[in-house]
């Protein structure tokens, strides 16, 4: 089966015509004007993907520092050199991505669940000492309202599987920027899912924090919130 094309006009100035027909002398083959311009944009179709391809020149760059990290004293992770090399002859750019997919992964999505997090960071902080402060009577009737699960509640932080840039934003703020201190030795990974009570969460806090003038969350907002974890 023949397969479908499309005819377009396309209009270009002299100046993009003579860089044209400067690249494409500079082929092997002798180009037309149409065939130059399907294989440029094949080319710049490809290299936007995300796709790890280095170009001729990326990939002189790659074996230039791998390398002088080889003969870098005290350098120990020969494996990754070995690695990269390796891939670079043989031209399996798929495997630097697979062994090194935390350098490639896409991280886009952090900034979007940077403020869910922090937002739900700083209601669980309130929530905490809240309870903290509470009376036995308080805390009892937390319990028999809510569930047993709700004796002394906890942040627990996102699910690793289905939630990994939230969990992973919310350690990133407690290890490495010393954020939320009083999460500090949890996981993190709650193994359940957690964004969407969250969000329900938040959204009945934030009307709360703006009445939280030197006090504390009552018993009866503490509940209100927990109903909607």
């Amino acid at each position: 089966m023949i397969s479908k094309t499309e005819r377009f006009e396309m209009r270009l100035d002299q100046h993009i015509l003579d860089r044209l027909d400067e690249w494409r002398s500079a082929q092997g083959d002798l180009l037309s004007r149409a065939e130059a311009v399907r294989r440029l944009v094949d080319a710049g179709l490809s290299s936007s993907g995300k796709e790890f391809n280095p170009t001729s020149a990326e990939k002189l760059m790659l074996w230039l520092l791998t390398e002088q990290l080889k003969h870098t004293k005290g350098y120990e992770n020969a494996e990754s050199i070995k690695l990269i090399q390796d891939s670079i002859y043989a031209g399996q750019f798929w495997a630097i991505e697979w062994e090194m997919s935390g350098i490639f992964f896409d991280h886009s999505g952090s900034r979007k669940a940077l403020p869910l997090v922090t937002d739900t960071m700083t209601m669980w902080t309130f929530i905490e000492r809240a309870y903290a402060g509470f009376s036995e009577a308080d805390k009892t009737r937390i319990e028999t309202e809510i569930g047993l699960w709700a004796r002394d509640p906890k942040f627990d932080g996102f699910d690793g599987n289905t939630e990994g840039e939230y969990m992973q934003v919310a350690n990133f703020l407690l290890k490495n920027l010393g954020r939320y201190e009083e999460f500090r030795g949890r996981s993190m990974n709650s193994h359940t899912h957690r964004v969407s009570q969250s969000r329900r969460m938040v959204s009945a806090f934030r009307p709360m924090l703006e009445n939280l003038r030197g006090r504390e969350l009552n018993v009866d907002e503490v509940i209100k919130l927990l109903q909607l974890d």
